[in-house]
């Protein structure tokens, strides 16, 4: 009788620091076990509201979707190993700045020109690279993309080509 009357005990003692431990580290479970002991959940009128809907974050728009479209064809076509978007000279020319920008070409029969920077032609030099040179830089590097890429592809690079905005320089 004396064996089960302490064993009793112990298991007592047992539960009881077992039930104090588990209510000390917030095991009561639901809101309150979020909030300190000591402190009261603040009533519903002091509780931090939701912020209006003007304030949460708009879905990205049509352009802004399609920029990001454009950024990620142009790494995963391959056309970040040649040209840079930070203004960096690299194989081709940097795209920073360069949409709306005037350009000195060389054509295929040598002559030398000045094109401006626009959706044709960069639609053009995807598509036929070799038709317009960038003055100082090599022809027959960049590859033809005709057939590659679609009419949407080309816009969303061409889109991206746009959102780099900056200081254009090629020299």
């Amino acid at each position: 009788m004396l064996v089960s009357h302490r064993c009793r005990m112990w298991y007592g003692i047992v539960l009881a620091c077992v039930l104090a431990f588990v209510t000390g580290c917030g095991g009561g479970g639901g809101e309150r076990a979020q909030q300190p002991a000591s402190q009261p959940s603040p009533p519903a009128s002091e509780q931090p509201a939701q912020p209006p809907a003007a304030e949460q974050p708009a879905p990205p728009s049509e352009e802004e979707q399609l920029v990001a479209r454009g950024q990620f064809l142009a790494t995963s076509v391959g056309c970040t190993a040649c040209h840079s978007a930070d203004g960096t000279t690299l194989v081709g020319p940097t795209w920073k700045g360069l949409y709306g920008h005037e350009v000195e070409v060389v054509l295929p029969d040598g002559t030398e020109t000045k094109v401006i920077a626009d959706d044709a032609y960069l639609r053009e030099s995807i598509l036929n690279p070799n038709a317009k040179i960038t003055k100082g830089f090599q022809a027959n590097l960049m590859p033809v993309y005709e057939g590659q890429l679609s009419d949407d592809d080309i816009q969303a690079i061409i889109a991206y080509i746009k959102s780099l905005q900056g200081e254009h320089s090629h020299e």
